[in-house]
């Protein structure tokens, strides 16, 4: 895991199976707000958690992450249809553990399947929101 990325503009390191299969230029993009990383919710996700990637194993959950994070009561039945900054957490989270231990939990998958499909009907489905959806499928 030593794959740094200079657009992220932190030391954040990409297991081989994410970077493999997460190849869309989202995945890197620090400023695109619709990238699981552009938005301040999936930043700060990422900053902390590289910084604290050693914490993180094969058995790490999206729960895990928001929870150690201060974010509790998560999951897919309880994120509300309109509440984007709960949904943009839970994105941030699910890709940011993809992206530093190349793994997901089934429950953190849902939660981010429903998280994905919050910002859509929020923000009438823009095309990255499309593609971490067919990735996040895909994997």
């Amino acid at each position: 895991m030593t794959d740094d990325v200079e657009g992220l503009g932190i030391d954040s390191p990409k297991h081989p199976a994410f970077a493999a299969h997460f190849t869309d230029p989202i995945y890197d993009d620090p400023a695109n707000d619709f990238a699981p990383f552009g938005n301040d919710e999936g930043w700060d996700m990422l900053a902390s958690w590289s910084q604290r990637a050693d914490e993180l194993g094969p058995t790490s959950t999206v729960l895990d992450l928001l929870e150690a994070d201060g974010e509790e009561s998560f999951g897919p039945e309880s994120l509300d249809d309109d509440d984007i900054d709960a949904a943009m957490f839970a994105v941030g989270a699910a890709f940011a553990l993809l992206r530093l231990t190349g793994q997901i939990d089934a429950a953190g998958r849902g939660l981010a399947m429903r998280a994905l499909d919050v910002l859509d009907s929020c923000y009438d489905r823009p095309a990255e929101i499309t593609r971490m959806r067919e990735d996040l499928l895909a994997w």
